[in-house]
């Protein structure tokens, strides 16, 4: 990074990039988070399996308007998401990182 960030804002980052670039991206993200001169990071994104670990609050809209802020334990649930989704859907946390799925019908 050439400059001394305060903020970094990143946009679907992952967006487009093959499995393995993307972790490595992550995984960069993660060192970044990491270190003493990390600007506030900001991610946008629809797969909450990019969420890293370091990354501490979570906002989550529907239909332009907030359905739940605060600390990401308590905003990636099952619930949340099943309400921004419209489908019942299951999350599950695993070695700090998140992950969803469509639950299937009966």
């Amino acid at each position: 990074m050439m400059a001394n960030l305060r903020l970094l804002l990143l946009d679907e980052p992952c967006a487009g990039l093959d499995p393995v670039a993307r972790e490595n991206f992550l995984r960069f993200l993660e060192r970044l988070a990491g270190t003493s001169a990390s600007p506030t990071l900001v991610l946008v994104t629809h797969h909450i399996d990019e969420i890293v670990p370091s990354l501490s609050h979570a906002l989550v809209l529907k239909s332009g308007r907030i359905l739940a802020s605060g600390p990401k334990e308590q905003v990636l649930t099952s619930a949340v998401l099943s309400a921004a989704f419209d489908a019942k859907v299951t999350v599950v946390q695993s070695d700090s990182r998140y992950s969803m799925s469509l639950n299937s019908r009966t």
